[in-house]
């Protein structure tokens, strides 16, 4: 993440505490018990031991100056990183490992948070300024924790926040630019749940900051893509639910009322909530235009003999829903006229797309 000097830094780490609260995380961690065999860098480590076909471990949720990328190093600060781990983590430590959702990435190593008795060496590395929180979505445990210990590191100057000698660029942006890549991952801020395109990272703090692979992982962690808005004037306006010969598919049309596009990336349509088939979720970069509609088109999804149309945001949060009794081939439920009341009879010419009125 990229060096960004602001100030003061109390009341951010005040904030987040405050914020912390409300954002519980949840984890899938495995911990298993290993000897450290040696420090290849600040953030990797071989092990004696061979845990998930690997003795490779790549520490999770931080990000060190590099020492070897490619022939370029980020020194003095990538050596630095690398000799505090070998202070801490000399050949024979006894030490506990603890993986996320992911224990795995796809090189095949590791990843892992190592505890050296009490002590979280990966964030302890964050706290002395040897690196930086470098959180990749689903593996999000200890973010809270970990984001104080960069505040603390960025407060009181410490190792490549020295404002003496700060380091120019972060670990992956000085990869990116030996590469000759630009940077690819969508950012999220933890808080808000908006995230960004790669090229926009500066816009989430790095105290705020989650990376996702791609557009589809942010979506699916509950995020919305900043500058677009939730609208909850967005309606269920048509519902076939028994397909025959017309309509060799059942349909639902959602209908926009606003004078506006509404982007409708990552919303839900669902039958009943909680229960029943599986969800549907709008695919990333549709839109449904001003006074304009949405049509989903299924198979056998919804019950002939009576079931739960329901739209959702991205949060999961229920816009609209419409609940039927009874349906027949080739025929309608709709409102009449488009976003207005339902009709207490099927409608024999179903609109599909198009106006009700």
């Amino acid at each position: 993440m990229k060096k960004r000097f602001f100030s003061p830094v109390l009341p951010v780490i005040v904030t987040l505490i405050a914020f912390w609260g409300l954002f519980p995380l949840t984890s899938s961690a495995a911990t298993y018990t290993a000897t450290i065999d040696r420090v290849v860098d600040g953030d990797t480590v071989y092990l004696k031991e061979t845990i998930q076909g690997t003795n490779r471990v790549r520490m999770l949720s931080i990000d060190t100056p590099e020492t070897n990328y490619q022939g370029q190093s980020q020194e003095p600060w990538g050596t630095a990183a690398k000799n505090y781990l070998q202070q801490l983590l000399p050949s024979g430590t006894r030490v506990t490992i603890e993986t996320d959702v992911e224990e795995t990435d796809a090189y095949g190593r590791l990843l892992a948070h190592i505890y050296k008795g009490s002590l979280d060496v990966n964030k302890e590395m964050v706290r002395q300024g040897h690196a930086v929180t470098y959180y990749i979505w689903p593996n999000m445990l200890h973010f809270q924790e970990y984001q104080q210990a960069y505040l603390e590191a960025k407060q009181n100057g410490r190792g490549m926040w020295n404002p003496s000698n700060p380091i120019p660029e972060l670990p992956f942006e000085f990869r990116d630019r030996v590469s000759g890549q630009s940077q690819d991952k969508y950012v999220g801020d933890f808080f808000t749940k908006k995230y960004v395109v790669p090229s926009d990272y500066k816009q989430i703090p790095i105290e705020k900051r989650v990376f996702f692979f791609t557009e589809s992982d942010a979506l699916s962690a509950g995020y919305t893509k900043e500058g677009s808005s939730i609208s909850s004037d967005l309606v269920i306006n048509e519902v076939l639910p028994a397909s025959g010969t017309n309509y060799p598919k059942e349909f639902v049309e959602i209908y926009n009322p606003t004078d506006y596009s509404v982007d409708l990336s990552g919303y839900i349509i669902d039958d009943i909530v909680n229960g029943g088939s599986s969800p549907y979720t709008i695919p990333s970069g549709t839109t449904i235009p001003a006074k304009g509609y949405f049509v989903w088109e299924t198979s056998a999804y919804y019950n002939n003999s009576g079931d739960d149309v329901t739209l959702k945001s991205p949060d999961g949060t229920v816009i609209d829903q419409y609940h039927y009794s009874s349906s027949s081939a080739d025929k309608s439920w709709v409102r009449m006229p488009d976003g207005g009341s339902w009709s207490t009879t099927m409608d024999s010419t179903p609109t599909k797309g198009a106006s009700n009125n």
